[in-house]
């Protein structure tokens, strides 16, 4: 009798075991997909806005001392309204701002601000990413899709400060340096989702632009692995760690110049399915 039970035992474990394999995790079949949560990134930044020498770039963190470090918010939406196309759509934004004194002579937007100058300086950055994409290949544990899309960058930043000159015309005259721009770079992309059961994920995201378009050039990375850890059927936790890397030059009348920008670190989100 004892060994009957055991074997009952053993098909009711081998039930179950074959039950988990033949159900897909959610993050491969559900229509919809929320997260949202907090993003921790290291970041470099360098502008440069001068018409006469648009490649001449300002070091932010380094030269006017913004944090390299900052948490910012996440969000990230997903809709699936067919078996093989899926539209995504996510935003982050990075605002910094704060005062020091010029160890260099540095030039933005033609406004001279010379050697121990008092200035304030920051800068702002959001980001909409918009991402048509469309399956691959799919199957009990895994799907791979492309698509093509758009990173729209809303780039700001300003210094200002009262001006020192040997010219007693203007020194000490406040002065303030503002350029701004949305910057739109289309991308190609790819996924990646890995599951081997119905509770964890692995998955990763590809992105990736070269260009010239009308009055921007430049060129974008988005990669971002990551782990998904099904809580309950409907709500989970998400680890990413991202990294984003954009450059352009921009020749529009209230900007000429360039940048370059980098945000690394990790990201926590809580998500739920439907």
């Amino acid at each position: 009798m004892k060994y009957f039970l055991f074997i009952i035992f053993l098909l009711g474990i081998n039930a179950q075991i074959f039950s988990q394999e033949e159900t897909k995790n959610p993050i491969l079949t559900d229509k919809f997909y929320i997260e949202a949560g907090a993003f921790f990134p290291s970041k470099n930044i360098k502008l440069g806005a001068d018409a006469s020498s648009p490649d001449d770039e300002i070091d932010f963190n380094g030269t006017l001392g913004l944090n390299d470090n900052e948490t910012t918010y996440f969000v990230n939406f997903e809709w699936r309204w067919n078996k093989k196309w899926r539209l995504t759509a996510e935003t982050f934004a990075v605002n910094n701002a704060r005062k020091a004194v010029l160890d260099s002579t540095i030039v933005f937007d033609n406004i001279t601000f010379e050697e121990g100058t008092n200035v304030r300086a920051g800068v702002e950055f959001s980001l909409y990413r918009i991402f048509v994409g469309r399956l691959i290949s799919s199957g009990q544990k895994h799907s791979l899709g492309a698509g093509l899309g758009v990173h729209a960058l809303n780039v700001g930043a300003f210094v200002e400060g009262n001006i020192l000159s040997d010219n007693p015309e203007i020194d000490g005259e406040f002065r303030r340096a503002r350029v701004s721009a949305l910057i739109p770079l289309p991308n190609i992309g790819a996924w990646y989702h890995w599951a081997p059961n119905n509770k964890w994920a692995v998955i990763t995201r590809l992105d990736w632009f070269g260009l010239t378009i009308d009055q921007y050039s430049g060129g974008l990375w988005n990669i971002s692995p990551g782990f998904r850890y099904q809580i309950v059927d409907r709500f989970g936790l998400g680890i990413d760690y991202r990294f984003l890397l954009f450059n352009a030059r921009v020749d529009q009348d209230n900007w000429k110049g360039s940048f370059n920008m980098d945000f690394t670190g990790p990201t926590i989100t809580l998500h739920g399915n439907f």
